[in-house]
C-alpha cells in the first residue's frame, strides 16, 4: 500500500495538479496541527491565486411556503408530515410580509421554494387546484410585487418530485419556470451524491443520476445551478470524497462541451442531528468545526478552477465560524438572510424569526479577515 506524504500532495495541488481520490481522503483525514496548518495555507493559496482577494455575498431572502413534505422517511427533523402541529404552509399576507422586509433591507435576490415535496400544497390567498398550478401563481405574484428582485430557488429533487405529479418532464417545468421570472435553481438535496446515503437519509428524493440530470439540463436552458455538499447524519469521509469526485466528473464533461455546469459550490455541515434515525441506525458523532474546516480546503484543492467560487455556510454554524472558514479556501459568505434552514429546523414560519445580516455586518466580517467584499446581483 504506498504511503501518502502529506506536503507532496499539497506542493503538487499548488502547483495546478489534480489531488486523487486517496490523496482527498488521506487529507481529510488530517488530524496533527502541523499538517492542519500546511492544508490551510495551501488551500488558501489556491484560492488567493485563482479567485484573488475579494468575497462574494448577495443581499438576498428566502421564501419558504411550507415545511410539509412527502420526502419521508427522513433523518432531518424540519420536514413535517401532514397534522404535524409544528407545520406551517404560508398564506398570500405571510408572502406579502416576506417581500416587503426583503425591499426595506434593500435586498435583490429571493429564493423561492415549496419546502420540498408537498403535492397538497395550497397557499391562502392564492388557491390553485395542482401543486404546478400553485407555483404559477405564487410566482406570479412575486413578480407583481417585486419585479426587481432576481428570483432562483426550487432543487432538482423539487423538480423531479414536481414532474412526477404533474407529468411534465423536466424541460418543460424549467422552461416554465424560467418564463415566470426564476433565473437559477438552487443545490438542495446533494445531502451526499452517493446513492447509498441519499437511500438512508432520503429514500424518495431522486437519485444521484437524475439530481444531475436536471441540474444539466437546467445549465442547457441557460439557469444557474448552485452544487451543494450536505454532510454529517451518516456518510463517511470515502463518500464525501465521492461526492466531490461526482461534481469533478460532471464539471469536465460540461467544460469539454463548451457549458458551465455549476457557479458555486456550498457545504453544508449538520451540527445537531437526532442520536438515532428513524430506522433506529446509529448515526455519525458530532462534526467538529476542525471536520468543516478541513472539507472546505479539501473542496478548493479538489476542484480548482473548475468550479473556482467556493462559500461557506454562516446559517449553520455561525458567521463567525464562517469567517475563520475564508482563510480554508472559500470565497464566498452566502446570502445576508438567514431564515431559510433555521426556519426548518424550527419548524416555525419564518417571519417569527427574525435572524438575518445586513450588507454592513457582511463587510465587516469580510473586512476583519483583511479581504475586500463583493455583493454579487
Amino acid at each position: 500500500m504506498k504511503v501518502l506524504n502529506t506536503h507532496a500532495i499539497l506542493d503538487a495541488a499548488r502547483d495546478g495538479s489534480m489531488i486523487s481520490p486517496a490523496e482527498a481522503l488521506h487529507l481529510l483525514q488530517l488530524t496533527r496541527d502541523e499538517d492542519l496548518s500546511a492544508l490551510r495555507q495551501a488551500a488558501d493559496e489556491l484560492r488567493r491565486r485563482q479567485v484573488g482577494e475579494s468575497v462574494f455575498y448577495s443581499n438576498a431572502f428566502s421564501l419558504y411556503l411550507t415545511n410539509y413534505c412527502e420526502f419521508y422517511p427522513t433523518l432531518y427533523d424540519y420536514p413535517k408530515k401532514a397534522g404535524d402541529e409544528r407545520g406551517f404552509v404560508l398564506s398570500i399576507d405571510g408572502i406579502d410580509e416576506i417581500l416587503e422586509r426583503a425591499l426595506a433591507q434593500s435586498a435583490q435576490q429571493l429564493y423561492v421554494s415549496g419546502g420540498g415535496a408537498c403535492s397538497s400544497l395550497r397557499i391562502p390567498g392564492l388557491e390553485a387546484p395542482t401543486l404546478l398550478k400553485t407555483y404559477v401563481k405564487v410566482l406570479s405574484h412575486v413578480r407583481e410585487r417585486t419585479p426587481e428582485l432576481r428570483l432562483t430557488g426550487f432543487s432538482p429533487d423539487e423538480i423531479e418530485f414536481l414532474s412526477i405529479v404533474s407529468n411534465r418532464n423536466e424541460r418543460y417545468l424549467l422552461e416554465m419556470l424560467q418564463d415566470l421570472g426564476v433565473r437559477g435553481l438552487g443545490g438542495n438535496g446533494s445531502e451526499i451524491l452517493v446513492d447509498e446515503v441519499r437511500q438512508r437519509v432520503s429514500a424518495k428524493k431522486c437519485s444521484v443520476k437524475r439530481w444531475f440530470e436536471i441540474a444539466a439540463t437546467a445549465s442547457q436552458l441557460g439557469l444557474t445551478v448552485q452544487a451543494k455538499i450536505e454532510t454529517g447524519p451518516l456518510e463517511n469521509l470515502t463518500q464525501r470524497v465521492s461526492h466531490l469526485e461526482r461534481l469533478r466528473q460532471a464539471l469536465n464533461m460540461s467544460r469539454e462541451k463548451g457549458q458551465v455546469l455549476f457557479q458555486v459550490l456550498i457545504p453544508q455541515m449538520w451540527t445537531r442531528m437526532p442520536t438515532v434515525s428513524p430506522a433506529r441506525e446509529v448515526l455519525s458523532p458530532q462534526i467538529r468545526p476542525e471536520d468543516r474546516f478541513k472539507l472546505t480546503a479539501v473542496m478548493r484543492l479538489y476542484l480548482g478552477d473548475l468550479l473556482p467560487d467556493q462559500q461557506v455556510c454562516w446559517t449553520t454554524n455561525g458567521a463567525h465560524e464562517a469567517q475563520d472558514a475564508l482563510t480554508w479556501g472559500a470565497n464566498g459568505l452566502g446570502g445576508t438572510n438567514a431564515l431559510d434552514y433555521l426556519s426548518f429546523l424550527a419548524g416555525t414560519p419564518v417571519l417569527r424569526l427574525g435572524s438575518e445580516f445586513n450588507e454592513s455586518d457582511f463587510n465587516r466580517l469580510i473586512e476583519e479577515t483583511g479581504r475586500s467584499p463583493l455583493l454579487k446581483t
